[in-house]
This record gives structure tokens, sequence and C-alpha cells, in this order.
């Protein structure tokens, strides 16, 4: 579990440290304020700097857009990941890129950009050998800049710089330098929008059939009572597709999950995310979409439960005060589980302002703006 955070140079922040994390963490703060970036730091730094992870969050901000009125050109400087470092801008050689890790950490994982160039040694076998910054002349042939990910005395190449993202996703074999390693965390998300039926069918395999499959039913009752059972099946008028229906008690025949609204749907991912978290990360960015403000503290209450039983270290982002207000009632139940932090920007520069259980409850008494 991580019991803090640092973000060096990654989108918004040029430097952020949360210094005391817990197994359930929410995060409030403005519009633009770095809610859902923290969550894509976190991400990143689970997934051991993964390339494909890369380019998804580029993908996910149409960042990979190009036209004529482009202001960069499609050399090395303009690849589209330049957009993950802060100030839209690829470091230089030999300067500090993104770092994440734990504070107290020596071992942070960096991720910068590099030069290469091959060179026949005296046996006549090509060595890729990196170069410093003062070994690099525009008169040098041979020299590939890449995008690399640092950790203690060990360097991977992720991929090229001057290649473009389509070439990159489709001949990585020829792009990627070394495999990548294993993730440091097992790590689920839920976005602000639904997870897509074929990942969510994915997670519902890993689930069905074992003791975890009574408390996804149950979370469901949450919302209605009767729910019994679920089920995947395929739907033919969706070119094959697995989409997930419930049994309803009274009712004879099962009904699409979705055909009973936005909050069941978004009740049904949180718990699924949640169990198949096991002994890692679950990021949850605005928690209270399409819940009705009287299921949230029971929701909490679940998730603080199980996070607890799973081993799970919960991420979750909000802009609602009934959100806030129901962690804040679970959190009591639980004081040794939880934390409240806010981010505040403040001339360009963002800060992560941390709560405790007591502070938090007394902001929300005296009605204070804590969101």
């Amino acid at each position: 579990m991580l019991n803090s955070f640092e973000i060096t140079n990654f989108r918004l922040f040029q430097h952020l440290e949360v210094k005391k994390l817990s197994r359930v963490n929410l995060m409030a703060g403005k519009n633009n304020a770095g809610k859902s970036t923290f969550l894509e730091a976190l991400e990143l730094y689970a997934s051991n700097a993964s390339t494909n992870l890369l380019l998804e969050l580029v993908e996910a901000r149409q960042e990979s857009w190009f036209s004529e009125a482009q202001l960069h050109s499609q050399n090395f400087l303009g690849n589209p990941v330049r957009h993950l470092f802060f100030g839209h801008c690829l470091p230089k050689v030999g300067e500090t890129g993104i770092v994440l890790g734990e504070i107290s950490s020596d071992d942070k994982l960096h991720i910068t950009t590099a030069t290469y160039q091959d060179k026949r040694d005296d046996e006549g076998n090509i060595r890729r050998i990196r170069l410093s910054n003062s070994q690099i002349d525009e008169a040098i042939s041979g020299v590939e800049f890449f995008l690399v990910a640092e950790e203690s005395e060990k360097t991977r190449i992720l991929f090229r710089l001057n290649e473009g993202l389509r070439d990159i996703q489709q001949n990585p074999r020829i792009l990627y330098g070394l495999p990548e390693l294993r993730s440091k965390y097992t790590c689920r998300t839920v976005s602000t929008s639904i997870i897509s039926d074929r990942k969510l069918a994915a997670l519902w395999d890993l689930t069905s059939l074992t003791n975890l499959e009574s408390e996804i039913i149950s979370a469901l009752g949450l919302i209605d009572n009767r729910i019994s059972g679920v089920a995947f099946v395929e739907d033919m008028n969706r070119s094959r597709n697995r989409i997930p229906l419930v049994k309803i008690e009274g009712i004879r025949e099962p009904l699409p999950l979705k055909s009973m609204g936005d909050g069941i749907t978004r009740l049904f991912h949180i718990i699924v995310a949640l169990v198949n978290a096991k002994n890692g990360l679950l990021l949850i960015d605005e928690f209270e979409n399409g819940l009705h403000w009287t299921v949230q503290p029971k929701l909490w209450d679940i998730v603080f439960q199980l996070s607890k039983r799973l081993n799970v270290q919960v991420f979750a982002t909000t802009h609602s005060r009934d959100c806030i207000k129901g962690f804040d009632d679970a959190w009591n139940n639980y004081p040794e589980l939880g934390a409240f932090f806010r981010f505040d920007p403040k001339d360009d520069f963002i800060r992560a302002r941390e709560y405790t259980s007591e502070t938090l409850t007394d902001a929300i008494d005296m009605d204070v703006e804590v969101r």
C-alpha cells in the first residue's frame, strides 16, 4: 500500500506531495485542479510505465490530434506524448522528466527522454550506446530519440519518439526496445464513463462462482433489494458482445442491468472493480456519478469493509458535498482507514490540503466549503 505519493512534471503538476495516504482516500477540488490527473499518475506508476497505458492516456484526451494548423512539426518534439509532461513539452536530454513514487523512496519511477546511437565494437558487433547531452551533435548520423523509464540503476526503452502513435500501436515488436516489466500493483479503474461490456464481462468471469459474487449481489440491494442474481449473456444483435442481466424476484424474465438506470449500473461497476482489485489499487473518478445521495453513505461503508478485507487501496474523486458527507460518515466508523484531501491551485502551483476525520466533520457541520 502507498503511504505517500509524490509527482514531478506530470501534466499540470510541476510538483505535488501528498504526505499521508490511507486505505480509502477521497480527493476533492475545483475543475482542473488535478483530481483526475492524480489518478492518472497513480495508474501510470502502478503499471510501471506501461507503454500501452502511456498511449491510452494520450488518446483518452484526444491529444494525438494533428492538422496543418498545429505548431509542432512531425519530428520527435511533436510526439503527442509531450502532453503528459508539465508545460506540454518533452524534457531535453539530461533534464528531469516525470517522477512518480513514494516521498521517502530512493527508487522513484522516472520517465524522460534519451538519445542512442548504434556503434560497431571491435569484434564487429553492433551495440546501442546511450549518448549524453554533450555528446549529441546534429552532424552525427544514426542518432535516435527515445522515451525511457528509469528506476534505480535500470533503464527501459519505451518507444522511439520520432514515430507516430498509430505506428507504435501497430508495430510494437519493432518500436519497443525491451519487454515491459510486471506492474507494481494490480490496478482497476472506474472512469467517469461506463466500463465497456467486454471488460466488465471479463471482470465478472473472475468473480463469478466465488464467495465474492454474493458481495456484489448484496451491494446491488442498496438500490433494489429484489435482485437475486447476475449473469452475462451473448447479445446476438451487438456483435456477440456479452451484456449483464439481472434476476429480479417477482419478474419472470431477466432484465438488462442498464434498463434499471445509471445508478445501479454505476454501483455494479464500482463493486465488480473493487473485488477484482485484490492486493492492489482501485481508482474511481467522480464516485457519485449516477448515485442518489441516500445510497452513497451505504456504498462507502461497503467500500471501507471490502477494501480492508481484500487489501485494496482505494482512490476516489468527487465534486459532490453529499459524496463527501457520505464518506465522512463511513470514515467515522473506520477512523484508521480513511484519508481526505483537497487540491488547491494557487499561482500556477497546486498543493494538497489534508484533513483529519475531525477537521472534515467540523467543516461539514459548519458548512465550510471542502469541495
